[in-house]
């Protein structure tokens, strides 16, 4: 099902609250599956978007591991995990909600 992601922190650091309705989310297929993390050697709940035609799943916005939901409202939903960008984790948190269409803000 296809979702806008706007993801609450850079490197592991939040955005300002006030900075976040001007962050482009990335709408794709998102995807929540429980799978082998092979540098912990256990399954974790994965989340990732997916966007059609653009590169790799993952390039756009890195995969968020041991994905929770931390909170769900009527427009929109928040899971939360860590991510890892050049081998290091970070903390990170998505806000899930459905895309909005294109021109409209």
């Amino acid at each position: 099902m296809r979702f806008a992601v706007v993801p609450i922190f850079v490197r592991g650091r939040m955005l300002d609250r006030r900075a976040l309705p001007n962050v482009m989310p990335v709408v794709g297929e998102l995807r929540v599956e429980y799978l082998l993390d092979p540098t912990r050697h256990r399954y974790l709940m994965f989340a990732s978007i997916r966007v059609e035609g653009i590169g790799k799943p993952g390039e756009l916005l890195p995969d968020l591991h041991g994905a929770q939901l931390i909170g769900m409202s009527p427009l929109a939903f928040s899971l939360a995990g860590f991510e890892r960008v050049d081998g290091v984790e970070y903390a990170q948190s998505w806000i899930v909600s459905a895309p909005t269409p294109r021109g409209a803000r």
